[in-house]
């Protein structure tokens, strides 16, 4: 989208819709030094989204959280075993995306423990990618 990447999924339970902006600051920050605060300007960005693409659903807003969570450089997956120690698996789906996948990284990580391979097209995700 022109304003950037956004992601939504229901909350069970609740009337209404997680909704967040990825990256939304543009922002490298240190974990311990980071503000976890939201503000007007937080909301503005993510209401102007939802008024525009969600008009029906732009109503008042019921919580605004921070969502830090770890990205690699080029923002894919680590999903692959170790090269110098095959029976060591290492798997970053990074934490901010990442839970959205946990079953088919649990299944790939699963594949790789077992079998050293896997059905799944794993190769944007294998580790040589950040060595180079």
């Amino acid at each position: 989208m022109d304003e950037g990447r956004y992601y939504g999924l229901p909350i069970y339970g609740v009337p209404g819709f997680k909704l967040g902006r990825y990256h939304h600051l543009d922002e490298v920050v240190d974990p311990d030094q980071i503000d976890h605060d939201c503000y007007p300007r937080d909301e503005r960005v993510l209401r102007s989204f939802t008024e525009r693409y969600f008009p029906d659903a732009a109503g008042p807003t019921m919580a605004l959280r921070a969502c830090l969570f770890t990205n690699t450089r080029d923002e894919h997956f680590i999903l692959d075993q170790h090269p110098d120690f095959p029976q060591v698996c290492i798997a970053s789906p990074c934490s901010g995306h990442g839970f959205k996948f946990c079953s088919v990284v649990g299944e790939i990580m699963a594949d790789l423990t077992e079998r050293g391979d896997t059905r799944h097209d794993i190769a944007m995700y294998r580790l040589p990618r950040l060595l180079t």
